[in-house]
């Protein structure tokens, strides 16, 4: 394989794996409190797509569950 095949392997492959951005994580979500209602929403109704992002929102959630019965 010459260099310049490899270099456009490289390049098709970042271009296809930037298509995709990296899945909200819990930091972002609870600084965001709109947008992780929104994903909650669709976590629970099964529209969003992405398992990790819902893992993430349902963590945020516990942990609130949990903060709220301490604070009783």
């Amino acid at each position: 394989m010459t260099a310049r095949a490899l270099l456009l392997g490289f390049a098709a492959a970042g271009m296809l794996a930037g298509c995709e951005r990296a899945p909200r994580g819990k930091d972002y979500l609870a600084s965001h409190p709109e947008e992780l209602r929104g994903l909650a929403k669709a976590c629970a109704d099964g529209s969003h797509p992405n398992e990790q992002e819902c893992s993430n929102a349902e963590s945020l959630r516990i942990l609130d569950n949990k903060m709220r019965s301490l604070s009783k």
